[in-house]
């Protein structure tokens, strides 16, 4: 990673918001993992968990972010944590509202679909598709993401709900939230990205009021 800590060929007020995105999302993590250890239940839904770890597998490793060195280590930290996420997807992944077929072959499928996105990542990024800071891929995972998280809430039952934490879906919403800011300082012109963006606030809060409906408490 032979680059400054920070590019400022970016907007300023790009980077700084892009910077709070992410560490805002290595805050998500570190709450997801702490209610996992709490509850043995992972929030995270296991049909786009082993895209979002090989995303990050991959700008990690194979391709590094152009906004310097601080975000690369911001992707690592995020990929580390998400390791011991995935562990726990395999390990309890079941107890998610899934078929039964689904969760007989959950932990063969989980790694299958590990390592599609890994190859789907690194052949979008290598052949032009992507951004230089993997906004483009990391908006579709995003997308798919928060909108399995909604699912998987309405899939719920309401007396189950505890398992749920409104302040990981907060820390969710203002990450992505953020990232979503710098993206229109960033590249002015990807409307892709941009509507991608505005999609995952809008799930993100229809998430947010879900589960404010059946708790009852905003935090």
């Amino acid at each position: 990673m032979n680059q400054p800590w920070i590019n400022f060929d970016y907007s300023t007020t790009g980077l700084i918001f892009n910077g709070i995105g992410c560490l805002l999302w290595v805050v998500t993590y570190i709450v997801l993992l702490f209610e996992i250890r709490k509850k043995k239940f992972v929030e995270m839904p296991v049909y786009v968990a082993g895209a979002n770890l090989g995303w990050e597998f991959v700008w990690s490793f194979f391709f590094h972010p152009n906004t310097g060195l601080i975000y690369a280590l911001s992707y690592i930290a995020a990929f580390l944590l998400d390791c011991f996420i995935f562990y726990a997807i395999l390990k309890y992944g079941g107890k998610q509202p899934i078929s039964d077929e689904s969760r007989k072959h959950l932990p063969l499928f989980c790694i299958i679909n590990l390592f599609f996105w890994i190859i789907f990542c690194y052949t979008f990024r290598d052949e032009g598709y992507d951004t230089l800071n993997g906004a483009n891929s990391g908006y579709i995972i995003n997308v798919i993401l928060s909108l399995q998280c909604l699912v998987m809430l309405f899939q719920t039952p309401s007396s189950e709900t505890n398992n749920f934490s409104m302040l990981l879906g907060w820390a969710k919403m203002l990450g992505t939230g953020f990232i979503t800011l710098s993206l229109f300082y960033f590249f002015p012109t990807n409307h892709f990205v941009q509507v991608l963006g505005l999609a995952c606030l809008g799930l993100d809060n229809i998430y947010i009021y879900t589960l404010w409906r059946r708790h009852g408490k905003w935090l």
